[in-house]
Parts: structure tokens; sequence; C-alpha cells
């Protein structure tokens, strides 16, 4: 286990909640700040920052909020005895035992290895707790106010270009996935795929792009040959055994796949693989996923659609993640239509 810091907790504490600040000051280093000027025309925020300056804004914030929130509390505290905190957290031996047991530690060291930093963990997850519900009830009596407003985190946007759509293809919110066939975390990552278009496909697009890692010899002609496959409205079918069967994934068995899922036109099928056909849209899918950050598979952007313009505009999901993570995202978009 890692060294907890406070502000970690904090940030977990206030995940979800409305950011405080006062209504007559502007909340502090906005996105739209103006920082300088060039040549006489003003230069803001928004014209310099990247993913990168994106996220360490965020931690600064997070950062930031910590230091006041403790700050804060210890002042009022020491002003006023309506706002005196409760004495510090004691954690018994039985609840650290509980926490070791409930959250399935053992393979991470003995009980008395891990038993100190749990104990810290849980003794400053209490007192975080306690310090925040002092903190929010001083807002709420209008004894603290903020200026500190969490920075919304950046959206990055995506040609929608030559992507497999599934659902509602003029959906305002989309799932663009970048797979790999031999990728067993893509693998793993369908079944969550399928459940998400059962549950959304009247609401949601679902985009399919390759990009195929160069550990996996076999992924890049399995791509071509989906690509080949779509031609004759095969995507789906082929898309479903390249996932079920990645271990050969060579020419000769793709081209019996193609048997297999009765193409109307297998010897089309054939030359098109042969002659490499979508080589170019297979480079320009791994271009695309690498210019938004995406350096593994598989990796989601879900965001807002526009179908008009053919463009997405999201965040990135990395990994075979649990349905909650997709579920969560897509609702936030839903709702911020």
């Amino acid at each position: 286990m890692k060294r907890l810091k406070l502000f970690a907790i904090t940030v977990a504490l206030f995940a979800g909640t409305t950011p405080l600040q006062a209504a007559d000051n502007a909340p502090l280093l906005a996105s739209d700040s103006v920082i300088g000027t060039v040549g006489g025309k003003t230069v803001q925020l928004t014209d310099i920052e990247t993913k990168k300056i994106n996220e360490l804004r965020i931690q600064l914030h997070d950062a930031l909020q910590e230091a006041y929130i403790q700050h804060a509390v210890k002042q009022l505290a020491s002003d006023s005895a309506n706002y005196a905190l409760p004495p510090p957290v004691q954690v018994t031996e039985q609840q650290v035992e509980a926490f070791y047991r409930n959250n399935n530690l053992q393979g991470r060291g003995s009980l008395d290895q891990l038993a100190p930093m749990i104990r810290e963990y849980m003794e400053g997850m209490g007192n975080a707790r306690n310090q925040i519900a002092v903190y929010q009830r001083a807002v709420e009596q209008g004894d603290i106010t903020s200026r500190l407003l969490k920075p919304e985190e950046m959206l990055l946007k995506l040609p929608v270009e030559s992507a497999f759509i599934r659902g509602n293809g003029k959906a305002g919110v989309m799932v663009m996935e970048f797979s790999d066939y031999q990728c067993p975390f893509c693998k793993r990552a369908q079944a969550t795929v399928k459940a998400l278009i059962e549950e959304y496909g009247d609401q949601v697009a679902f985009g399919y792009r390759h990009y195929p890692l160069a550990i996996h010899q076999e992924a890049d002609d399995a791509s071509l040959a989906i690509e080949c496959a779509r031609d004759q409205g095969g995507f789906e079918a082929m898309h479903e055994i390249f996932f079920n069967q990645p271990d050969n994934l060579s020419r000769p068995q793709l081209k019996e796949f193609a048997r297999q899922v009765k193409l109307a036109d297998t010897e089309k099928f054939d030359q098109c693989l042969d002659d490499n056909t979508y080589a170019d849209r297979l480079a320009r899918d791994m271009e695309v996923a690498e210019s938004v950050g995406i350096t593994g598979t598989p990796g989601f952007i879900i965001g807002y659609h526009d179908p008009e313009n053919g463009t997405l505009e999201g965040e990135l999901i990395s990994g075979a993640q649990p349905a909650n993570i997709f579920v969560s995202a897509i609702e936030k978009y839903l709702k911020g239509r």
C-alpha cells in the first residue's frame, strides 16, 4: 500500500459535489482566464492548454483544496467553540484486522506488516471526514467561502471518419473503441461493450477503429480482413469470430472464416485481403488513436458526438475497465447534452 495523502481522501469525499465559490468573485485561474498579450492580442489559458497542463491544473486544485480546508477548519476551531473538531479518530486492532480481511490484502503482505499503514489510512480517512463535515457546515452558515473551482477535464477531439458504427449512429453521445483482435484485454472488454450496446443502443453510437499492436503478428491482417468483410456486410460476424479465436488469424485462416460466415463473394474478399486494400485506413486509425494519447489497447473515447460534422469530443478510458466506469461516463454525457 502506498502512503496515503490527505488530499487524496479529500478528493474522494468531494467527488460529485458542487464546487464552492463566492458568487462575487471569479474562480481561481478559470479556463477562460487571460494569461497575457501577444502583439496586443489577448491569450487565454485555453489557447495553450494541453492534456498534461490540464492534468496538472486538476492536481493543483486538489492540493489547494486540501490545504484550504485544513487551514479554514483550524482557524474556525480556534475562533469559535461552535466549530470545535471532535477528538482525533482512534482505530482499534479489531478494526484494522477487519479492514485487512474485508479488502483481501493477504496477497500484499501479512497483517503485522500492513497494520501500521492500514491504521494510518483509516485514521486519516476518519479525521478527513470530520474536517469536511465542519467545513461544509461552515459553508452552509456563510462562515466560509471559496473561490477554488476545479478545472473541467480537457476533452479530446477526434474525427469519426471510417469507424464502424453500432447502436444509434445519429446519437449525440458516442463510445469509440480502438482495439486489437489478438489483445486479451480487448477480448475481455467485448462482453462489456455488448452489454452497453444492449442497454444504450438507442441513445448512444458505438464506434470501432483499429489499433493493432506490433507485438501481435497477425493483428494487422485481421484488421485488414475485417474491413474487406465489411464491404459485404460481414463486419459483425467476423468481428465475433476474431475475438473468439484470436490465436490463429493467419491469412489462410482469415479466408476460411470468410467462407464460414458465407460472404457473398469470397473471391472478392480474398483479393481485397491479398491487395492490402485497406492498409491506408488501418494506418489512419492508428494515427488518430495516437493523436489522442492512446498507446495501448483497448482504448475508449467517450463523449459528445456531432454526427453532422463527424466528430467526437470526449475523455479517454484505457483498458478493460468494469462496466460501471463506462456507465458513469455515458450517463454524464447523456445528461450534459
